[in-house]
């Protein structure tokens, strides 16, 4: 029989039968608790979410809706959906899942409800495609199948993984012919990033000289980065964002400081947002086809649902230079 925690497990999938034992509720609040339903109070929709993850309890297995074609639901999980690059790539992947008869829902890791949230997406979905920092990453990997969103190699994991070596090394270039030499970065993270190592690279194959490299306090800077970027490196001609929103905050903070953007400054993003077109100036940015980037993680998601091994779970997105106003 299916057990929760340490005891033995059969090779018979989980019932709600079992996540009702478990969880210590009839059959019926188990139907209602996994589907949101009312009447379910926060204390029991934890123990039964609890208890389907840990059972790795599905309604419906999701071998069998793969083979059937449909019913298959995805859970997209990502940092924070203030960010509008997730909502931009969440609704192509709604768009493609829409289109295999699969359905997605979408949740984030911030906030102060989050983990019973991530829970309930966990219960209810067969797998899952993520922008999962490495906090939260193994805790949900090793419950439902995970397709990550990464800029890093994981080699042990079903992986969508995007390199940004060409479309550094073309920004690069097309700073370099505009006459730009000091080249700095504001960047995003505990440590620095992968995004700011590739710079860092395509600079000094360049022969240029890495300028000061910043690190945002928050995703949505409001300017304070390009201002101690400036503070850090006077000299700074030209700067590479570890994102479109951080470069849409330089924008503001160089436009308060009394520079000039591209006269003074040249400022490129990342990511080819819809919303860096509708900035004055209009964003320089390394864009990425969230189409392609969608139709990949759903490929990925297929094959890992059918237990394909090797090349089947991993896939390459490249970023290309789109040259707006602002560098």
């Amino acid at each position: 029989m299916a057990t929760v925690g340490g005891g033995i497990r059969d090779a018979r999938p989980a019932t709600i039968n079992d996540v009702a034992a478990a969880a210590g509720v009839s059959r019926q609040t188990v139907t209602r608790a996994l589907n949101d339903l009312p009447d379910v109070s926060p204390e029991t929709r934890r123990r039964v979410l609890d208890a389907a993850v840990a059972l790795r309890y599905r309604p419906n297995r999701a071998a069998q809706r793969l083979v059937r074609g449909r019913d298959v639901t995805v859970g997209f999980v990502v940092g924070d959906l203030r960010n509008p690059y997730y909502p931009e790539l969440a609704a192509e992947l709604t768009h493609q899942a829409a289109e295999r008869d699969w359905s997605v829902i979408a949740t984030d890791l911030g906030g102060r409800h989050a983990p019973e949230r991530v829970r309930s997406v966990l219960a209810r979905a067969d797998v899952v495609v993520g922008h999962l920092g490495w906090a939260g990453r193994e805790s949900i990997t090793s419950r439902v199948p995970t397709v990550l969103l990464t800029d890093d190699a994981v080699p042990d994991a079903a992986s969508v993984r995007f390199d940004y070596v060409r479309g550094m090394r073309e920004a690069v270039s097309h700073l370099a012919a505009g006459g730009r030499r000091r080249v700095g970065m504001i960047d995003f993270g505990p440590a620095p990033s992968r995004r700011s190592s590739v710079l860092r690279a395509a600079l000094r194959r360049r022969g240029l000289a890495p300028a000061a490299v910043v690190v945002a306090a928050s995703e949505h800077d409001r300017g304070e980065a390009a201002r101690r970027l400036l503070a850090a490196d006077p000299r700074v001609d030209s700067v590479l964002c570890f994102n479109d929103v951080l470069a849409i905050g330089a924008l503001k903070g160089f436009a308060r400081s009394g520079i000039r953007v591209p006269d003074d400054v040249a400022v490129i993003g990342v990511d080819g947002l819809d919303i860096g077109a509708l900035v004055t100036p209009e964003l320089t940015t390394l864009a990425v086809d969230m189409r392609q980037v969608a139709r990949h993680a759903l490929d990925v998601a297929a094959a890992l649902l059918r237990g394909d091994t090797g090349a089947a779970l991993h896939r390459t997105v490249a970023h290309t230079l789109v040259v707006r106003e602002s560098a």
